[in-house]
């Protein structure tokens, strides 16, 4: 017998809320720097709606520590290297570093839920894939 679903698991009509898609964005544009190329509007516009459609499936609670995991690294990572709120203000390079410094702290674990859930989606791109080398074989598959 299938366990039954929470009432608010299965929501696809939910929309990220402006002021979060914002800051989370702001947090991928850092994360997924690269050198002097930050990533590609396109490429961020469509991680936000890969996550913005993983959250409306994966419940009320994954989209409770998504958005207070996002509010953390906003509100709080900043002031680990001097800097005034919110994260946003900051460019990118300087994100990352105030981010890099927020995970060292002992609130550190709130940087989780919002970096694990944009890397499983950024990395999970086509483009990214194929820059990585991944060709979605398996690893133990022999060559002859």
């Amino acid at each position: 017998m299938p366990l039954p679903l929470p009432a608010d698991a299965v929501r696809p009509d939910w929309r990220m809320p402006t002021p979060l898609r914002r800051a989370a964005r702001a947090i991928a544009e850092a994360l997924f720097h690269e050198g002097d190329r930050p990533p590609s509007d396109e490429h961020l516009d469509w991680l936000m709606g890969e996550v913005e459609a993983f959250l409306g499936h994966a419940g009320g609670r994954s989209r409770a520590v998504f958005q207070a995991s996002v509010l953390a690294l906003t509100t709080l990572a900043p002031a680990t290297i001097g800097k005034a709120p919110p994260l946003a203000r900051l460019d990118p390079l300087t994100r990352a570093h105030a981010i890099h410094r927020f995970e060292s702290t002992p609130l550190g674990l709130a940087v989780l839920g919002a970096k694990a859930i944009l890397c499983i989606h950024h990395y999970d791109a086509p483009s990214v894939r194929a820059e990585l080398g991944l060709d979605g074989k398996c690893l133990t598959e022999s060559g002859s």
